[in-house]
C-alpha cells in the first residue's frame, strides 16, 4: 500500500470520529503528525473531498461534512440508483418514487446517471454505497456487462429488466401479460381488427409485449397486424411515429379499430397523425399504450394505459437489497403484473373496420 493510501485510511478514520461542521486538521498539522510530504497529503485529502467526507473552505482549510453520519452504526443503508443518461418520463418517474419512498423504507438515496450506450454504469460514486439499483433501457444484457456490475462487490438489482436467465436479482413488469391485457381490453370493447405499433428500439421487453398481445389475439381469432416505425436509439419517437402514421392514414383507411402502442411517448405522434387525417379518437380508433405518465390524463382524449405499480416495484427492490438474500447465492426474480388505467381513448367498437373519406 502506498503512503498516500495509508494516509487516506488514517485520515478517513480520523474524520469519521469527528462531528459535522468541525474543522479538520490542516495540511501542516497532517504533515507533522504523519511525517509525510505535502503532495502525499494532497492526494489523500483529495479522495476524502471526492467522497464527500471533507469539504474545502478558504485556502487549505477543510471541515467535516454530514456525510460521516452515513458511516455511523445504525445509519440507513445508502442505495445508488443508476439511471441511463437519457431524457425519459419513465426514468423521471422511477427516480421520483425512489426518492419519495426513502423515508418510508429507511434508506439514503444517491443518483448516478450513466451513458446509456454502455448498458451498465462503468464509474462508481466516490462515497459510501451499500447497494445499487440499475435501471435498464430494455436492451438485452451480456455476461460481460453483468461482470462489470459484479466487480463492484456490492449487492445490486436490475430494475425493470427481465434477466431471469442470469444469476442476478431483478424486478420487472410482466411484459407478456401487459400485451395480453391491452388486447383483452380492446377485445372486451368489441374490437375485432387490431394493430400493435412498434414504437421503441428492438429489445426483449418490446418482443414480449408484442408476443403477449398477438397470442391473445390468436387465441381469440382476432385479426392483428404489426406496424413497425423503425425506431432506433437516438430517434425522436413522437416525430417518427407521426410521420409513419400520417403517411399510412393519408393513403388509405387504417383497416383496424384498436391500436396498441408499446410506449407512452409515441402516443403524441399517434394523436397528431389522427388529428391531421380526420380520424377521431375514440369514435373511429381506440388507442391504448404501455406506461403510466402524468401527461396521459391531460391528453385529449385522456389516454388509456397499462401501467406499472412503481411503488410496489421499489418496495420489492429495497426488500431484496436489505434482505438476507442480497449477497446470494440464491437470486430473486420478481415479475409484477401491470394494471389497466382506463380513460377515454378507448371505447366500444362502432364498426368492424374504419372506412371513411380522409380529409
Amino acid at each position: 500500500m502506498t503512503k498516500a493510501n495509508k494516509l487516506y485510511e488514517s485520515l478517513k478514520t480520523r474524520a469519521l470520529g469527528g462531528v459535522p461542521g468541525q474543522p479538520f486538521a490542516s495540511f501542516r498539522t497532517i504533515m507533522r503528525d504523519y511525517s509525510v510530504s505535502q503532495a502525499t497529503v494532497a492526494k489523500a485529502t483529495s479522495r476524502l473531498v471526492a467522497e464527500g467526507l471533507l469539504k474545502k473552505n478558504t485556502g487549505r482549510e477543510m471541515e467535516i461534512t454530514d456525510e460521516i453520519l452515513n458511516f455511523r452504526h445504525g445509519a440507513a443503508p445508502v442505495i445508488c440508483l443508476a439511471l441511463p443518461h437519457w431524457q425519459s418520463d419513465w426514468y423521471a418517474r422511477v427516480e421520483h418514487h425512489f426518492f419519495d419512498m426513502a423515508d418510508k423504507l429507511n434508506y439514503e438515496l444517491k443518483v448516478l446517471r450513466y451513458d446509456w450506450r454502455l448498458k451498465v454504469p462503468h464509474e462508481f460514486p466516490q462515497t459510501r454505497i451499500d447497494a445499487m439499483v440499475v435501471v435498464t433501457d430494455g436492451q438485452m444484457f451480456t455476461s460481460e456487462q453483468l461482470r462489470c456490475l459484479e466487480e463492484l462487490k456490492i449487492p445490486f438489482v436490475i430494475f425493470s429488466g427481465n434477466l431471469s436467465c442470469f444469476a442476478v436479482h431483478c424486478v420487472h413488469a410482466d411484459d407478456e401479460y401487459a400485451g395480453a391485457k391491452a388486447a383483452h381490453h380492446l377485445v372486451s370493447l368489441g374490437h375485432r381488427s387490431l394493430a400493435v405499433l412498434v414504437s421503441e428500439p428492438k429489445s426483449e421487453e418490446m418482443h414480449n409485449r408484442i408476443k403477449g398481445f398477438r397470442q391473445f389475439c390468436e387465441l381469440n381469432s382476432i385479426d392483428s397486424e404489426i406496424i413497425d416505425c423503425g425506431i432506433v436509439h437516438g430517434d425522436f419517437v413522437p416525430e417518427k411515429v407521426y410521420l409513419t402514421l400520417k403517411k399510412r392514414f393519408s393513403e388509405s383507411a387504417p383497416g383496424f379499430t384498436g391500436l396498441f402502442t408499446l410506449s407512452e411517448c409515441s402516443s403524441f405522434g399517434i394523436y397528431r397523425a389522427c388529428n391531421e387525417t380526420g380520424i377521431r379518437l375514440p369514435q373511429d380508433l381506440s388507442v391504448i399504450s404501455i406506461g403510466e405518465f402524468w401527461q396521459a390524463a391531460y391528453m385529449n382524449p385522456p389516454l388509456t394505459t397499462i401501467g406499472s405499480d412503481v411503488s410496489n416495484m421499489v418496495r420489492e427492490t429495497i426488500a431484496i437489497l436489505t434482505g438476507p438474500e442480497a449477497n446470494g447465492p440464491n437470486f430473486i426474480h420478481r415479475m409484477l403484473r401491470p394494471v389497466l388505467i382506463r380513460r377515454s381513448s378507448t371505447a366500444p367498437c362502432r364498426t368492424g373496420k374504419i372506412s371513411f373519406n380522409h380529409q
